[in-house]
């Protein structure tokens, strides 16, 4: 922007000429902000010399030293009126404070509603992926149900071989003393055994990968004749 030159009259207030600066290089309001990188209601703040709408002294000096610059003009002139400004109004300012002074931030400030939705967001997250990842876990180490339909408890025999057959779960091997049972893909098992004479333990076990074991215990009777041996008279 070309350079232009300021008419020093005996006027005191910024705001006028801050005004005639602006009205010189031919720009309104929306323009001059644009150009400063600065917000319209900031630049309307300074012109009508609202002190009270504008922030830290320090940092207002900044920013005018930034926006005067850009017209070409002497910063030290408009600087000078800034600060009788802030005199005539008992506003404290160190001239030479030009560093950003820190804030202290409480834990509430801090506390900003996207911030609250996005640890909202995490926490929910977290706990129902806690809780899925604990359903699973007990689903993997329940013990499968079974469901032995065949011999019933007490079953008494009149031959050596026994059918013990059932339902368990999907996906689950059967053990039958000791021995594994063929299991099909709806969870149905079966299998032929033979047993000896006399009371035999039936033992049926179930289990899933990881789980722990199902088992169910039946008793079985087999008391065949003995044999009849010859009279020898």
């Amino acid at each position: 922007m070309g350079f232009v030159m300021k008419r020093v009259n005996g006027s005191e207030a910024l705001g006028p000429d801050l005004r005639e600066l602006r009205e010189r290089g031919g720009l309104t309001i929306e323009a001059a902000a644009r150009v400063s990188k600065l917000t319209p209601a900031f630049i309307r703040a300074l012109e009508a010399e609202r002190w009270e709408d504008l922030p830290d002294p320090a940092y207002v000096e900044r920013l005018l030293r930034s926006y005067v610059a850009r017209f070409g003009v002497n910063e030290s002139y408009y600087l000078h009126k800034y600060r009788e400004g802030l005199k005539r109004r008992d506003i404290e300012k160190n001239p030479a404070d030009f560093l950003p002074r820190p804030i202290r931030l409480s834990i509430g400030s801090m506390l900003v509603a996207p911030r609250l939705l996005a640890a909202a967001g995490f926490f929910i997250f977290a706990g129902l992926l806690g809780g899925y990842v604990y359903m699973q876990a007990s689903a993997m180490s329940t013990p499968p149900e079974v469901e032995l339909l065949t011999p019933e408890d007490g079953l008494k025999l009149d031959g050596p071989v026994l059918r013990v057959a059932g339902k368990t779960a999907i996906g689950a091997s059967v053990r039958v003393n000791g021995v594994e049972a063929p299991v099909d893909p709806e969870g149905n098992f079966r299998l032929d055994i033979n047993v000896p004479r006399g009371t035999t333990m039936i033992i049926v076990t179930s289990q899933r990968r990881h789980s722990r074991e199902s088992t169910v215990v039946r008793r079985v009777i087999y008391d065949r004749e003995l044999p009849q041996i010859p009279n020898s008279e």
